[in-house]
């Protein structure tokens, strides 16, 4: 069996020395292809900004403080924005506030005076038709359809640190750190929008609770007032129950009051506050170098890849020869049979 493996791997090394220039050829091609991509390829510069959501631990502590002391039990692990900050990030509406936003670019092969702020349009040099109906929705969709194709800007979170990395990567250092700039801020903007509503919501029902329950406790109140008004004697059973049970009304509607009125003097706290929710650990800084294309891997890959493809194309090419070589013999040998 290893004698046909050796026979058999000869042959194939035969039948690819046969046409060895081509796979020498095919090989120098392709790595003049991979040349020409890591010398001519737009490059683009990198810009992360590391941090970490502190809504749930340090913004949480002092109210739970607060609510201990005022009898109030409170649970330490709330609404984790992270687990949407991604979508929001990716979401039309968000990526909306920077379509028509102008940037201050560096790289003066892009724009002749630095000086002069352009629109990811001009960057780009999108063209859309002056006279298209909804051109201004055009140019958005399409400026939005680019930044999420071509992952200008992309989010990452250590799952075992709960660190997140919000990454942009533009063909301009400068741009590249402004957007990242933006886009951190506005994120926690949104962010604190968010809470803020959850936090007026969370305080107005409980504000209408309070004055059902405080309503409940005046009613509660007067029909006990009532009660012993009408009845003074304490010899019968039932009425001595009957008031048992007016007075636990009471009781409870005022339990009831007293801890929704901790809870709304806490609400109002926790939608007053006005402190962001994002603690950076790691400031953007503006890109020394670019981060790709990367030369020294392209060339690699040129290399390695031209040598399997010219080897490829020798063998294929000499089974294309031998094949059609032994069709037209077949094709000569009917044609005397039957001549």
């Amino acid at each position: 069996m290893d004698t046909n493996d050796d026979i058999d791997l000869s042959r194939l090394i035969a039948r690819i020395l046969r046409h060895k220039i081509l796979a020498v050829v095919v090989a120098i091609l392709c790595f003049i292809g991979a040349f020409a991509y890591a010398k001519f390829a737009s490059r683009f510069y990198e810009t992360t900004t590391k941090f970490v959501y502190q809504s749930s631990a340090k913004q949480t502590g002092n109210l739970s403080a607060l609510a201990a002391l005022a009898g109030i039990s409170m649970s330490t692990g709330s609404d984790d924005g992270s687990a949407y900050m991604e979508d929001i990030i990716k979401s039309t509406d968000f990526l909306l506030q920077f379509t028509d936003r102008e940037w201050f670019i560096a790289d003066t092969n892009k724009v002749l005076d630095t000086l002069a702020p352009i629109t990811l349009e001009q960057f780009w040099k999108i063209e859309v038709d002056s006279i298209a109906h909804n051109r201004e929705k055009i140019l958005q969709s399409i400026i939005i359809g680019r930044i999420l194709k071509k992952k200008y800007v992309k989010y990452e979170q250590d799952k075992k640190t709960g660190i997140i990395s919000l990454i942009t990567s533009f063909e301009d250092p400068k741009l590249s750190h402004d957007f990242n700039v933006a886009v951190f801020e506005e994120l926690n903007n949104t962010l604190l929008h968010k809470m803020r509503f959850k936090a007026s919501e969370n305080r107005k029902f409980i504000e209408e609770r309070l004055e059902e329950i405080k309503a409940d406790l005046r009613r509660s109140e007067e029909i006990l007032l009532r009660f012993k008004q009408q009845n003074r004697s304490w010899n019968d059973p039932s009425i001595q129950l009957q008031e048992s049970r007016l007075l636990r009304d009471v009781t409870i509607n005022q339990e009831l009051a007293l801890q929704l009125q901790k809870q709304y003097e806490l609400a109002k706290i926790e939608e007053a506050k006005d402190m962001p929710l994002l603690d950076v650990i790691e400031s953007p800084r503006r890109a020394l170098g670019y981060s790709k294309p990367r030369p020294k891997i392209i060339l690699v890959a040129g290399v390695f890849g031209g040598i399997v493809l010219g080897l490829l194309a020798a063998l294929g090419f000499d089974l294309w020869r031998t094949e059609k070589k032994t069709l037209m013999e077949q094709v000569q040998k009917a044609q005397k049979e039957l001549g």
